[in-house]
């Protein structure tokens, strides 16, 4: 994301959760410097409040057994 959706501006901050179960190494989230709004990485999704972006946006993870039937 190089704008904020919101205001336009440029001050973005990239954030990564380094805890918990939306863990993942690398940005989850940009956070706007300028107006304070926050947008999730995959889903481009303003986030409120305490809302997170789960890894891969709104993915659903394949089970072992889900790969066993779509291989």
């Amino acid at each position: 994301m190089d704008k904020c959706i919101k205001c336009n501006s440029t001050n973005l901050i990239g954030m990564e959760y380094a805890d918990g179960d939306y863990r993942y190494d690398g940005i989850s989230e940009y956070d706007c410097q300028d107006c304070g709004s926050r947008f999730g990485r995959w889903s481009g999704k303003e986030l409120i409040g305490d809302d997170r972006e789960p890894p891969y946006g709104e993915m659903k993870y394949v089970t072992k057994e889900a790969k066993h039937y779509n291989t």
